[in-house]
């Protein structure tokens, strides 16, 4: 039994990995548009915790100039949001919403994104058709992108925590838009994975680290 959820967890895993990268190529070339035709050019994450700071790591650390730039909602300081929003306005038509609730019912997350939505309504632009969920199955925020034909979901499962999310749909599909290649990413992510198993101090990167702190 623990083998065959292991081999449908992998099976999810690469399934996964493989749209984001099919979405993140159509969005790049223009296959996926805004509703008035025009490239998305700019995201706007919404999330709280790991779910936004992992993919604003992930920007800082790696982003390139070949893919869309980023901006974040992550907590509930309504002058905050204001700001962010505002920021982003001239940008609004042509900006890819992405929010991310393994619960689909974060309290944060939600006001963040149902404030996106009444701003977007106000510029008389169709939220769902510029908007995709990184969410759990059947979640609150999984019912209402497929009530809403939001552009996509994406998976974020009950065993990956939030604070370990990064390489998942969470840093990943971001990751991919912003141009970053996310299978050298993950090869990377799998060799640091093995380093820190070490159980030698000196041959060990995260011991090595926390020694240092």
């Amino acid at each position: 039994v623990i083998k065959g959820l292991a081999r449908l967890e992998n099976l999810q895993i690469e399934e996964t990995v493989e749209s984001i990268i099919s979405f993140s190529k159509q969005i790049h070339q223009g296959t996926i548009l805004t509703p008035s035709g025009e490239p998305f050019t700019n995201i706007l994450l919404i999330g709280i915790g790991g779910s936004a700071l992992g993919p604003q790591f992930i920007a800082d650390a790696l982003g390139t100039s070949d893919g869309l730039s980023i901006d974040f909602l992550d907590n509930t300081d309504p002058d905050g949001i204001d700001h962010t929003l505002n920021s982003i306005s001239g940008l609004l038509s042509q900006t890819l919403v992405i929010v991310i609730s393994k619960s689909g019912g974060t309290a944060e997350t939600r006001n963040g994104m149902l404030e996106t939505q009444e701003f977007f309504s106000r510029h008389n632009l169709d939220f769902p058709k510029q908007s995709v969920a990184i969410t759990g199955e059947g979640s609150q925020l999984y019912k209402t992108s497929i009530n809403e034909k939001w552009l996509s979901i994406f998976p974020m499962w009950d065993w990956v925590g939030g604070r370990t999310s990064i390489m998942s749909a969470v840093g990943l599909l971001p990751a991919a838009l912003l141009g970053v290649d996310i299978n050298a990413l993950l090869s990377g992510a799998k060799v640091m994975d093995q380093l820190t198993r070490e159980k030698g101090i000196n041959d060990n990167p995260a011991a090595l680290l926390a020694l240092s702190w």
